[in-house]
């Protein structure tokens, strides 16, 4: 009985050697798995962001129009109320 226990404890210790070593590979292949799917997710998140930006710019520069016109009208408004200003104080 006692010659039998080592014997079983170095088969058992090689099997957990073996299984532990493949389970470790297995780890190391998946992480490389995910970083270069994180690399294709950067990469497809990187192009949205490029064509959003692409897609504001012409709205931000409508909104500085819009707001150039609106500078425009109130300076209209008040050349036209400056010159009806003028005309009840001459009568």
């Amino acid at each position: 009985m006692a010659e039998i226990l080592p014997i079983v404890l170095i088969v058992v210790l090689i099997l957990l050697t073996i299984i532990l070593s493949v389970v470790g590979v297995q780890i190391v292949l998946t992480l490389i798995e995910v970083r270069k799917t994180l690399t294709r997710v950067n990469g497809v998140l990187d192009e949205w962001e490029d064509k959003l930006d692409a897609l504001s710019s012409p709205l931000k520069n409508f909104s500085g129009l819009v707001g150039g016109l609106q500078t425009g009208f109130k300076m209209f408004e008040s050349f036209v109320g400056w010159l009806g200003q003028d005309k009840t104080d001459r009568k």
